[in-house]
């Protein structure tokens, strides 16, 4: 009886020092990207027209406010003074649109 006793312990106290030391050997990854480095660009609503502010995070986006996906990347009409719709994501970094986050 003894014995088991003592193989419990030794388990219980092994789970614990396995508990207390983890944190140190494994310690918690970082983001991949810091939030602030994610680039922000300017998406216009293809019904409203509105614009919003976002993180680049694709060509077709959900509108924050109706929750249906009208969010286009937008490029500003200095002709007109306003933001459109613009090309693709991947049109935009061919013609330097976008730039490179830093």
């Amino acid at each position: 009886m003894l014995k088991d006793a003592r193989l419990w312990i030794a388990v219980i106290a092994a789970a614990v020092a396995t508990w207390l030391i983890a944190p140190f050997v494994f310690p918690p990854r970082p983001p991949a990207v810091a939030e602030e480095m994610i680039q922000q660009i300017r998406y216009v609503c293809t019904k409203s027209g509105e614009v919003f502010t976002l993180p680049l995070a694709g060509d077709v986006l959900d509108n924050p406010k109706t929750g249906e996906p009208t969010l286009v990347p937008a490029v500003y009409d200095t002709r007109r003074k306003k933001w459109r719709p613009g090309p693709p994501l991947e049109v935009m970094h061919r013609q330097g649109l976008l730039k490179p986050a830093t």
